[in-house]
């Protein structure tokens, strides 16, 4: 990969990171209330995936993992969870 590519790569990334910590700084309150409804609805979500997916054979486990992704990514994070369980794994 060229040069001129990891650099936009790298300033890309810090001006998102920049761009998350001051959303942090304005709003801590909404930046967590955010992140806990992401943590209930993507677990709803991810118990809906396990307990109906048995009849169609997809098994998504209930671990440290899969949470975190469903807390941060919320449904379209369980529904990776499960694509990736059912067609690459």
């Amino acid at each position: 990969m060229p040069e001129w590519m990891i650099v936009v790569a790298i300033v890309i990334g810090l001006l998102l990171a920049l761009s998350m910590l001051r959303a942090i700084i304005r709003s801590p309150l909404g930046v967590i209330g955010g992140l806990l409804r992401n943590l209930v609805i993507g677990c709803a979500a991810l118990l809906i995936i396990d307990y109906a997916g048995k009849s169609i054979g997809v098994h998504v486990p209930l671990n440290g993992y899969t949470a975190g992704v469903a807390s941060i990514l919320g449904v379209p994070g369980v529904a990776a969870l499960a694509v990736i369980e059912k067609w690459i794994v």
